[in-house]
């Protein structure tokens, strides 16, 4: 283990080596060095920030593999820190997984956090989380926002897609999905033409938008009944089709892992309307 120091007050430390690297965002010592072992012990490399600028200026410098973050820091809110760090072209893409004795997970993902977990977190829960949104064996840590009108169902959906261990960004509708994938950069786009008041249009056309997500495809549960009009027009988007009392967890995650392995996707436009 290589630690900024021992004091997690003090973040001025040499950066580990890069591969298993993680950066511990934590005020409180106590809490920190409990971290620390956890993550060292599991072939972690650790460096601890006390502070919100000890973080930003760490993250900047090191480029760690995953952070935790802490939202309650002594000198900046930490929901500021994670915007900083989605906003900074260095650490956008750095997986962010929250340790706070908060619990609004849903305003942590709105805000790109690959993970929540409410203190006080265990030892398997949280090497379980960071797992999920390391880079896997093909060297790459596949982003996919899933988007609904209702966040129960919002919920549930992404616990389907996440038990591929992809990182999950949830998305409340339409005009908010357009939006965040614009500062997370996802590689896919789920939704559920099923969900009340969906305008699947209004989607596609908010990614078309914008250039970091004009090429964005969209993978869409339907009855197939009604597909949106223009959905071949570039909107690269498939579709799951759902039967009466299926459960389409294996099927949904069997085309996202097929879509995946394709390699770009739906991008170059040949599959567009399809239906699984």
């Amino acid at each position: 283990m290589t630690d900024a120091s021992n004091d997690p007050q003090n973040g001025s430390g040499l950066c580990p080596d890069q591969g298993r690297a993680i950066l511990v965002v934590e005020d409180n010592p106590q809490a920190a060095k409990l971290l620390s072992l956890y993550l060292s012990q599991a072939g972690y490399r650790v460096t601890i920030a006390g502070s919100g600028a000890q973080a930003l200026a760490l993250a900047g410098r090191c480029r760690p593999t995953a952070i935790t973050l802490d939202l309650l820091l002594p000198d900046m809110d930490g929901w500021d820190v994670l915007a900083q760090l989605k906003a900074t072209p260095g650490t956008q893409d750095v997986p962010v997984v929250i340790i706070s004795v908060l619990d609004r997970q849903s305003l942590g993902f709105e805000l790109g956090a690959s993970d929540y977990l409410v203190k006080p977190v265990g030892r398997s829960e949280l090497l379980r989380a960071l797992e999920r949104c390391m880079p896997r064996d093909e060297g790459v840590c596949r982003k996919v926002m899933v988007v609904h009108t209702d966040l129960d169902k919002l919920n549930l959906l992404a616990m389907v897609v996440a038990q591929e261990s992809y990182e999950v960004v949830l998305a409340l509708g339409a005009d908010k999905a357009a939006w965040l994938a614009k500062h997370v950069h996802p590689d896919l786009v789920v939704t559920d033409l099923l969900a009340g008041g969906m305008d699947c249009y209004a989607l596609l056309e908010g990614l078309r938008a914008e250039p970091e997500t004009a090429h964005v495809p969209v993978l869409a549960l339907t009855t197939g009944i009604g597909h949106p009009e223009g959905s071949g027009e570039g909107g690269d988007i498939e579709f799951v089709l759902v039967r009466d009392n299926e459960l389409i967890e294996e099927r949904l995650l069997a085309t996202i892992t097929r879509l995946f392995k394709r390699g770009k996707l739906v991008a170059d436009g040949k599959n567009n309307g399809r239906t699984t």
